[in-house]
C-alpha cells in the first residue's frame, strides 16, 4: 500500500507538473523499503520502476480488484441501504402522523401561562 500511494502521488505530480516544468525535472523524494534510505528519483524513472519491479504487478491487480470488484460491491450495498432507509422511515413516518403530536402549549394552562406573564 506505502508503494501505492507513492505512486499515486508521483501520478498526480506529473499530471500538474507538466504544465510547469519539463517532465524530465520532476522529480520524487520517498524512502525505500528495498534499500532502507532516502531516495531522490525522477518521476518517470520511478513510474517505470516501480511497474517493473516486485510491487508493481502486485498494486495494479489491487487498482484493478478495487476498480472492478469494490466499487460495484459498494454502489450494490449503497442501493441496498437506500431502499431499506426509505423503506424503514416510510413506515415509521406513517406511524408519526397518525398519532397526535404533543407540543409545549399542551402542558401549561392559559390561567398559569397569565399569571406568568404578569410576574414578568
Amino acid at each position: 500500500m506505502y508503494y501505492f500511494a507513492i505512486e499515486r502521488y508521483v501520478q498526480l505530480k506529473l499530471a500538474i507538473g507538466e504544465h510547469f516544468y519539463d517532465i524530465d525535472q520532476i522529480g520524487i523524494k520517498f524512502y525505500s523499503l528495498r534499500f532502507k534510505k532516502w531516495m531522490h528519483l525522477n518521476a518517470q524513472d520511478f513510474l517505470h520502476e516501480f511497474y517493473t519491479g516486485q510491487h508493481g504487478f502486485k498494486i495494479q491487480q489491487l487498482w484493478e480488484f478495487l476498480i472492478n470488484s469494490a466499487l460495484l460491491e459498494g454502489l450494490i450495498v449503497f442501493a441496498i441501504g437506500v431502499i431499506i432507509s426509505i423503506v424503514f422511515f416510510t413506515a415509521q413516518g406513517k406511524n408519526t402522523i397518525i398519532k397526535a403530536k404533543i407540543r409545549g402549549a399542551d402542558f401549561v394552562r392559559s390561567k398559569k401561562s397569565s399569571q406568568n406573564a404578569k410576574k414578568r
